[in-house]
């Protein structure tokens, strides 16, 4: 009884260690998460509730940055309209990331010539820094001597106002944050078709299937987890973003702020009128609307996931 009393301790003690490396290992990726992610999200919300310059004393309003923020003139306007337009961009950009970088996945995963190099060449564009990027492309959209329109030109074609117009200015924005993020997603999907079963589209084959029946009966469906996957961190993505709309429209939010979307409208206040209270308050109401709207696509679009080893009443195959 005595041995079976001390091996029992010995493997409590083993347990024990073990835990406390596991967690000796995690504590730094612990403590800088806690630091740069957990503590300024709480204390954002902190912030919402007083009426602050950043500088000057901090005085407590409660709710009512929310309240302007929702239902007070000129606040309310202002922000409802920031949230269209980034719905508007949303809409827009999404599907065109998504569509295309699944395009160029299927393509890139057959065997052409430099598939490596042009692998590589279209990632590049994602570890690029977008202010610099940003840059380039506000040359390249310039109405007067840019690239876009000396092409149109050399066509014969109507040229384009671009970042001046609207809504060509929104569209301009697309187009280059869909360049930038395409390569990404891109390597997602890849990643993606590399898990399906080559045995699946090789009998589709077998049975008559075409190309395209392949792909809309075997590849798309194998495909969804990493669709699922990219349409919530892509639209996620979209709903933060804020460089680009900062560099290309000169920090005005695009003509008649076509442009002004909710990531910018925050940095307009707490920057340029700096009321970090009121800032802060359209922070969190961001959070919450992009936390609602991730929560509607696993709702509704997640059910459409098929993930390998289910069966038809949503459990796993099991083997006897």
């Amino acid at each position: 009884m005595v041995d079976e009393a001390v091996i029992k301790k010995r493997k409590r003690l083993k347990s024990i260690k073990e835990y406390l490396t596991g967690y000796i290992f995690i504590s730094p990726a612990t403590l800088i998460l806690a630091i740069f992610v957990i503590f300024p999200s709480i204390f954002v919300f902190y912030i919402s509730t007083l009426n602050w310059n950043m500088i000057g004393p901090k005085h407590f309003v409660g709710l009512t940055n929310y309240i302007n923020l929702l239902f007070r003139s000129p606040y309310a306007p202002e922000f409802w309209h920031s949230v269209l337009v980034t719905i508007e961009y949303v809409s827009m950009s999404v599907p065109l990331q998504m569509g295309v970088s699944l395009g160029l996945a299927v393509l890139l995963m057959k065997p052409i010539k430099l598939r490596g190099f042009f692998r590589t060449g279209i990632f590049i564009a994602y570890v690029t820094p977008l202010v610099a990027t940003s840059i380039v492309w506000m040359w390249m959209f310039n109405r007067d001597y840019g690239l876009f329109n000396a092409i149109l030109k050399m066509l014969h074609l109507p040229t384009s106002s671009w970042l001046l117009g609207v809504p060509s200015a929104l569209i301009s924005i697309v187009i280059y944050t869909s360049w930038h993020e395409i390569g990404f997603s891109t390597i997602l999907f890849m990643a993606g078709l590399t898990t399906i079963p080559k045995e699946l589209q090789e009998a589709a084959r077998i049975d008559g299937a075409n190309a395209n029946g392949v792909f809309w009966n075997i590849t798309w469906p194998m495909l969804s987890p990493t669709t699922f996957f990219v349409l919530i961190i892509s639209m996620i993505g979209a709903f933060k973003m804020f460089t680009p709309v900062f560099i290309l429209t000169g920090e005005t939010g695009g003509p008649y702020h076509s442009t002004t979307t909710t990531g910018f409208y925050l940095y307009e206040y707490a920057f340029n009128y700096w009321k970090a209270g009121y800032a802060s308050a359209v922070a969190v109401l961001l959070f919450l609307i992009i936390f609602a709207l991730t929560l509607l696509n696993m709702k509704f679009t997640g059910r459409k996931v098929f993930y390998a080893g289910e069966t038809s009443t949503g459990g796993t195959n099991e083997t006897a």
